[in-house]
């Protein structure tokens, strides 16, 4: 137990057995990363020994899938999190999903959306998409999207801040966490937060204390009073703190934003209070 407060990671990512180890290899070759000691096997085994040994409550699998596999993802991601109560399910989305299936993945126990665009492939403002904003709106449930470039590989243009920010827009009523703190620019962040009331900010890879990934905006996010500042700036109440594990280490990170000269009650909304808010987690 490194706190005395709920922490919940609100960015994680895990895979199946004897498919983790390949996958995280292909990732870490993808975005051309350093792997540190720290990165985890991502399995669930692996994360649920980390939650247990280092006093993380919550943590929220944000696992993503193409059209061809996202099903058997989803599935999987949803048995997962109904075997072990600690973790929160996101699913995985494309345009032209039958609103009726994302329907049933909610009453199966989804608690919001996960969209890797850039790996996906596909707009976030596709219309095929709207029947799925539609839902989140109603029912209230988080997009959570993956912004920018964050490592120095660009894929393609879906995950650019222009087009995230036109879904934004679009799309007032759903609430958007935009990982990587948008990206990672500080103008960027500013600007989206004074602008649009429905985005919340997760801090994974762009603020981690310890990493793999070459990230793109280190000078700014690398010093405590630069980031203390910039979350005060934004709003306490919108900031998450998320790990992007296995790639991120969820320890180092939570205990960075407990040495930051933040109140504890800052700390405790940052640390699992937003996040737990934003999926009904009492």
């Amino acid at each position: 137990m490194i706190s005395g407060m709920t922490i919940a990671d609100g960015h994680a990512h895990t895979y199946m057995e004897g498919l983790a180890g390949r996958i995280v290899s292909s990732f870490t070759e993808l975005h051309r990363m350093e792997p540190s000691p720290s990165l985890g096997r991502g399995t669930v085994g692996d994360l649920a020994g980390k939650m247990s040994g280092d006093g993380i409550d919550h943590t929220v699998l944000a696992n993503f899938g193409p059209a061809k596999a996202v099903r058997k993802i989803n599935g999987w991601n949803l048995d997962v999190a109904e075997k072990d109560g600690r973790f929160i399910p996101l699913v995985s989305v494309f345009p032209g999903m039958d609103p009726e299936e994302f329907l049933s993945l909610i009453d199966s126990g989804a608690k919001g959306v996960k969209m890797h665009n850039s790996i996906q492939e596909f707009d976030p403002c596709d219309p095929g998409l709207d029947g799925i904003y539609r839902i989140c709106s109603d029912l209230g449930l988080p997009v959570t999207v993956h912004c920018g470039e964050v490592s120095r590989v660009r894929l393609n243009g879906y995950a650019d801040i222009a087009r995230i920010e036109k879904a934004v827009a679009s799309h007032g009523d759903v609430t958007f966490v935009l990982t990587h703190l948008a990206e990672g620019d500080p103008d960027t962040v500013f600007r989206l937060a004074d602008s649009y009331g429905n985005v919340v900010f997760d801090t994974s890879i762009a603020f981690s204390g310890e990493h793999c990934i070459r990230r793109i905006h280190d000078d700014f996010w690398e010093d405590d009073g630069n980031a203390a500042e910039a979350f005060r700036r934004i709003g306490c109440e919108r900031v998450a703190f998320g790990s992007d594990y296995p790639y991120g280490n969820p320890v180092s990170d939570v205990r960075r934003i407990l040495g930051m000269d933040l109140s504890q009650d800052e700390k405790r909304k940052i640390l699992g209070a937003n996040t737990l808010a934003l999926y009904g987690i009492a």
